[in-house]
This record gives structure tokens, C-alpha cells and sequence, in this order.
């Protein structure tokens, strides 16, 4: 065991009522992902976060000159309804993720279904950070943004 890391899985499942249309959801959680996606890996640089929807676009995060962070790489789009991708989402090492998003309509709400599977050299504490992280990110900033316009602070 390196560095605390151990040989490992974890498995999130979470689902979110979001009082807005599929489409004004999904526009929200792409196109509009820097206004309400307040994790950074930047530090104290001001950074930029772009989702590219197409197989093979980026989830990336830019800040002065060439340095960034990939978040994740699309593995697969259909819009508005899912998009699934593979990235660190944070973790480093020997770590395989994927996570998606799943839209789907419930009359004037959208639910939206996440799944975030990891496997590797994972840190005991990484399921739990994401499990809550995840929650605050769609449960409490996207929600927020796409129902009321509310941006929150940025997080380090």
C-alpha cells in the first residue's frame, strides 16, 4: 500500500429532481458547466471549464499559458438525454473512472441520473469525497443555477 492507496472499487448512484426542462437541463450541465461546476484543480489561478459534447471531446479545465487538467474525455453522447465520460475527476494514480449523466422527463421536471464507477489504486476516503461532492455539485449548484441562476463560490 502506497502512499494509502489501496487496491479498490467504488460504485455512485444519485438521482436529482431538477424543476426545468430536459433541454434547459442539458444545455445547463454542458454548454454552461463553467458557471456552476465550482471544483477547481487550478489552485489560486483563475481558471475555465469546458465540456465538449462529442465522442472524443474534452472535459477540461485551463488556466495561464498551457497549464490545465483534463476532467474527463467523452465516451459517449446522445443529447439531450446522456452523455457518459472517463476521467480522474481529481483522483491521481492508477485509477480507472467513468461516470455518466442520464436525463430523463418527469412532466415539467428533469431527473437526472448519475453514475460514477472507479477502480485502481484508490485513497479510502476518495468514495466518500465524491459521493458528497457529486451531491453539493448537482443537488445543491447545478439545481440551483438552472433554477434560479444562482452561481455558487468557487471551490479549491
Amino acid at each position: 500500500m502506497e502512499n494509502g492507496l489501496k487496491q479498490d472499487t467504488f460504485q455512485i448512484e444519485q438521482e436529482i429532481t431538477i424543476n426545468a426542462p430536459r433541454g434547459q437541463v442539458y444545455k445547463a450541465l454542458i454548454e454552461e458547466i463553467d458557471q456552476w461546476w465550482a471544483y477547481r484543480l487550478s489552485g489560486t489561478a483563475k481558471s475555465k471549464l469546458t465540456l465538449e459534447p462529442k465522442v472524443g471531446g474534452r472535459f477540461l479545465e485551463t488556466w495561464h499559458n498551457d497549464e490545465g487538467a483534463l476532467w474527463g474525455s467523452v465516451m459517449y453522447v446522445k443529447a439531450p438525454e446522456e452523455i457518459r465520460l472517463n476521467g480522474l475527476l481529481g483522483m491521481r494514480g492508477a485509477v480507472n473512472s467513468a461516470y455518466s449523466f442520464l436525463l430523463e422527463d418527469k412532466g415539467d421536471e428533469t431527473i437526472l441520473k448519475l453514475s460514477h464507477h472507479a477502480c485502481g489504486l484508490l485513497d479510502p476516503q476518495w468514495k466518500e469525497m465524491h459521493e458528497s461532492g457529486w451531491k453539493e455539485l448537482l443537488g445543491t449548484f447545478l439545481k440551483e443555477y438552472v433554477e434560479s441562476g444562482k452561481k455558487p463560490e468557487r471551490a479549491e
